[in-house]
């Protein structure tokens, strides 16, 4: 598109990308990945030798952080997205390690100059009276004190280390949310070629324009999201960071008596939960499930029913522990994919009210519908066979011979081969078949139920057939009676086998066309 002076937008070619060879079409990406698909799977050889089984373990180390599909490139907007919102995170994490720095040394100045000052305080104050009991209340004084700024030092320190931690860890964790954002986007727009929804919805339940505005908005949306998230979880990380250091140094001063006593209270209650969760699966595993739990079917079934009752008194305090749990583990997850637009905070009954995902939703369909491989492929393939039989491609297209043994004499046999093929292996195929189609138009308009096979002739056309032969076979035979004549035997049908339709699928037809042909 461009800006033409005094018009608005108007198409100006810049160059047909369809204008390719079958060799720039089998070596594109696409066709690389029409080719993979076609291919049988290879399967995986065992690692000989110490070598390649170490170079494997660091290979599965370094898959559960980025798995790489050869072959595949980024599109380059995600790319710079992501390259965007990788910059800021690293700009902000320099900035609070640089605030940190400061706010310690600030910190470090201050107490040096409150401690000097006390210390010139209590000794001005020691020398003004010669009194015993009160020297010695200033000398408990600044023994306090310097007790004081001890753990004013202390504090000091665990801040300045929890925000360096936090900082770092906040950072390590969003660099590696946007490698995993990089395989999930991968996988979700591999799925979706598939036309699986099981991951994201698909686009025919949604609407376009709110498919286009969230393609629109996913770049800015993203970027805002790895901030947003990567300062909630410095802040909360730099409270947890607190709490853990205040916690340390508490047991470093020596106050270790109240932890002993609640580690008294708590334990027994924690170890009955415990021993309860155990018992349970290994119950389940040995005397519940068949094949020792391998198979969901039940065993020993009224010793099943029986411990089902006597533990739902104990499960009910096992739920208030578990519901708590549950609470901190949506918090702790929910924190750290707060950056990640492919992963919804809401159920997914409630994913249409987070407007991140619904950008992220919006994107991937849109890349879906424009760079779908197969579709590409298919496209640039018809156009260049057609360019070439039209005699317009510019440069001549190689042809390959392959030398056959003997000619394949019923290329009939040969399309029905294949086409089973293809019905066996996508068996979601068979709605778009004529046969089916026709058959459902015919059950729509005749007001039977919907069909489930695709052949040309169907057993509701054969029962719609026979029903119409013994209705006219019976109004025939009322009218003749009527006359005084016998009915004749050349109506006499038998009765439609309906496992050899296809043998009277000609006569079928032809039976269907004449009856509508009479009620026009």
């Amino acid at each position: 598109m461009a800006c033409k002076k005094g018009s608005y937008f108007r198409n100006v070619t810049t160059g047909n990308t369809l204008e390719k060879t079958l060799d720039q079409v089998r070596d594109s990406y696409q066709g690389r990945h029409v080719r993979k698909l076609l291919r049988k799977k290879e399967r995986k050889q065992k690692l000989v030798g110490v070598k390649n089984k170490i170079k494997s373990l660091f290979a599965k180390i370094w898959s559960l952080f980025y798995h790489r599909e050869k072959g595949y490139r980024f599109q380059s907007r995600f790319v710079s997205m992501l390259f965007v919102g990788g910059c800021v995170v690293y700009i902000l994490t320099v900035e609070f390690l640089f605030f940190a720095l400061t706010l310690l040394k600030y910190l470090n100045y201050k107490l040096d100059q409150l401690g000097n000052t006390l210390e010139d305080l209590f000794g001005y104050l020691w020398q003004v009276s010669d009194d015993p009991d009160y020297q010695e209340f200033i000398g408990d004084l600044g023994n306090l004190t310097l007790a004081v700024e001890i753990v004013l030092i202390q504090a000091t320190d665990v801040v300045y280390y929890s925000i360096i931690v936090s900082c770092t860890l906040s950072c390590a964790i969003i660099l590696i949310n946007i490698l995993h954002m990089c395989t999930s986007f991968r996988k979700n727009l591999f799925t979706l070629y598939k036309g699986d929804d099981s991951l994201i919805p698909l686009a025919s339940e949604l609407s376009s324009i709110n498919l286009c505005v969230g393609s629109i908005k996913f770049g800015g949306f993203q970027v805002a999201y790895l901030i947003w998230g990567y300062v909630i979880l410095t802040i909360v990380l730099t409270l947890v960071c607190l709490v853990l250091g205040g916690f340390i140094s508490v047991l470093i001063f020596g106050f270790t008596d109240w932890l002993v006593n609640k580690v008294l209270q708590i334990w027994p209650g924690l170890l009955v939960a415990i021993a309860l969760l155990i018992i349970q699966k290994l119950l389940a595993r040995f005397l519940f499930l068949q094949g020792d739990g391998q198979h969901l079917r039940l065993d020993n079934r009224r010793f099943y029913f029986i411990f089902t009752y006597f533990m739902f008194f104990y499960n009910i305090f096992l739920g208030i522990a578990s519901c708590l749990l549950r609470i901190i583990k949506s918090l702790i997850f929910g924190i750290i994919c707060l950056c990640r637009l492919d992963i919804s905070t809401l159920p997914r009954k409630f994913e249409g009210f987070d407007p991140g995902f619904t950008a992220y939703k919006g994107y991937i369909h849109m890349e879906v519908a424009h760079t779908h491989p197969v579709v590409l492929v298919f496209i640039q393939l018809l156009y260049t066979l057609s360019r070439e039989r039209k005699g317009l491609d510019p440069e001549p297209v190689e042809s390959y011979s392959i030398p056959m043994k003997r000619a394949i004499r019923n290329r009939a046999a040969q399309f029905n081969w294949l086409v089973l093929y293809t019905l066996l292996h996508n068996p979601s195929v068979r709605i778009y078949r004529k046969g089916f189609i026709q058959s459902m138009r015919k059950a729509i308009k005749e007001g039977l139920k919907i069909p489930i096979s695709d052949q040309p002739i169907t057993d509701f056309d054969l029962v719609k057939l026979q029903e119409e032969r013994d209705k006219e076979e019976q109004e025939l035979a009322k009218t003749n009676k009527q006359n005084g004549a016998t009915s004749p035997t050349i109506f006499n049908l038998a009765p439609v086998n309906f496992s050899e339709n296809y043998k009277n699928a000609y006569s079928a037809h032809a039976y269907i066309d004449m009856k509508q042909s009479e009620k026009m």
